[in-house]
């Protein structure tokens, strides 16, 4: 994260601190391209209710040339040292640890609420377990056999390529092999080689209908099977369809994206800090997760 100093400012790793003593230390992953720009304004506006939060940077993410192919590089040990050292700097503070993670981020987060006994909360928005129309054994297969996948770069938007709009530091496409290492991990916690070590507080869901970019099915599926099993409570945030949100719901300079006071309020809502019913989530009552009762 040192390096970071060498990148434009948006898009560093950045600590944001509230004033006075933090109700919880809150750790925010950005999702795939992206930067932690993505979630600045959202650290700012938790900031000023009580919170620190930490918005790591992703490895080779965030760089100032746009269109770089250094994904290509990416490793599942790379990510594992990010989530670490995420973790350490926020358990250093001596405050509850919560994660938070959108898309691949989603996958970190994850990963440090399974590995970390540091963390206690978490909320999984949209998480990267399979892209859209990609079935789980193809997925699996080139998890397990890295070397088959295609060597090309894949624009979001091929009409376009690099004239997406959007955020000026999120990339326009990738190497596919970069997004290998994130479906790397969450199969090793979906197949339980990985397992989650310790009982979390709260583990929610966040869906949105508006989503097309990963399979609903399969994240939902890697909630149930590994994370409320092992949660005290548990639950699905839905996001009003009606908002017509997409993927990146998040991002401030992306269509169909939310205000921030709206995630703001969705991110609380999910963390069991909020009201259920505000900035267009709607949350099932949370239930007590299997073996609740035995913690």
């Amino acid at each position: 994260m040192a390096l970071d100093a060498a990148l434009p400012e948006a898009t560093r790793t950045r600590l944001v601190e509230p004033v006075g003593a933090a109700i919880a230390t809150v750790v925010i992953w950005h999702g795939f391209t992206n930067a932690p720009s993505q979630f600045a304004a959202v650290a700012e506006a938790l900031a000023e209710l009580g919170y620190r939060v930490l918005l790591p940077r992703m490895p080779y993410h965030g760089l100032p040339d746009v269109l770089n192919r250094e994904l290509a590089d990416l490793t599942t040990t790379a990510l594992v040292t990010n989530v670490d050292a995420a973790i350490d700097i926020a358990a250093g503070f001596g405050d509850p640890v919560w994660v938070v993670g959108l898309s691949a981020g989603a996958t970190l987060a994850g990963w440090a609420a399974a590995t970390r006994t540091e963390v206690s909360r978490l909320v999984l928005a949209a998480p990267l377990v399979a892209p859209t129309g990609a079935p789980m054994p193809l997925v699996r297969l080139l998890v397990k056999f890295p070397r088959i996948v295609p060597r090309l770069y894949w624009w979001w938007d091929p009409r376009v390529k690099e004239k997406i709009v959007g955020s000026p530091h999120a990339y326009p496409g990738f190497p596919v092999p970069g997004i290998i290492p994130f479906l790397h991990l969450s199969e090793a916690l979906f197949d339980h080689s990985t397992p989650v070590g310790h009982r979390l507080a709260r583990t929610v869901l966040v869906e949105n209908p508006g989503d097309f970019a990963i399979r609903k099915d399969a994240a939902r599926e890697l909630a149930d099977t590994v994370f409320f099993p092992r949660s005290d409570v548990t639950g699905i945030a839905c996001i009003d369809s009606e908002l017509k949100w997409m993927h990146d719901f998040v991002e401030p300079l992306s269509a169909g994206s939310g205000r921030t006071e709206q995630v703001v309020a969705v991110l609380l809502a999910a963390l069991g800090a909020g009201d259920p019913a505000a900035g267009g989530v709607l949350v099932p009552p949370l239930v007590p997760g299997p073996g609740a009762a035995d913690s």
